[in-house]
């Protein structure tokens, strides 16, 4: 896998995002979640509010790669979604790695957990991820919980 370094990384919180960033990503989370997987449900939710938004960008500014990180009792890492021309050059694992560095910096006593689609498992694992939990449905996608373990 080699890595774009055409890509740019941010991290903002969600009252930062301008109204055109805000569309972009929502417009990505859905050509992924919705056309590409045929997810039909509310993507964007409340927990988008308190999230930090992982951004990558190509040297014309848009937006390639996302995910979004939350806590509560734990890290949340979630809605991972990376334009289709960007896939396999690398770009998910940094976006990955940058988000679960951002988890140790900032609250490191908690521990970072995802809801991860069964076929990205190995991908996952690659980056330090366990099985927590057996396989559910998730917006009839198979999932399973997975936790960050150094």
């Amino acid at each position: 896998m080699k890595f774009s370094t055409e890509l740019h990384f941010e991290t903002k919180q969600f009252n930062d995002l301008q109204p055109n960033e805000l569309f972009e990503i929502l417009k990505l989370r859905s050509t992924v979640f919705v056309e590409e997987q045929k997810c039909v449900y509310l993507d964007p939710d409340d927990s988008d509010y308190t999230s930090h938004h992982f951004i990558a960008r190509n040297a014309n500014e848009q937006i390639k790669a996302y995910c979004r990180v939350y806590h509560d009792e734990c890290w949340h890492i979630g809605r991972i979604a990376t334009h289709p021309d960007v896939r396999g050059q690398g770009t998910a694992s940094q976006l990955v790695k940058n988000a679960i560095n951002f988890c140790k910096l900032h609250e490191s006593a908690l521990s970072i957990e995802m809801s991860a689609q069964v076929y990205l498992t190995d991908f996952y694992k690659r980056l330090g991820f366990i099985i927590q939990e057996s396989m559910y449905l998730e917006d009839g996608i198979p999932h399973i919980r997975m936790r960050f373990h150094d």
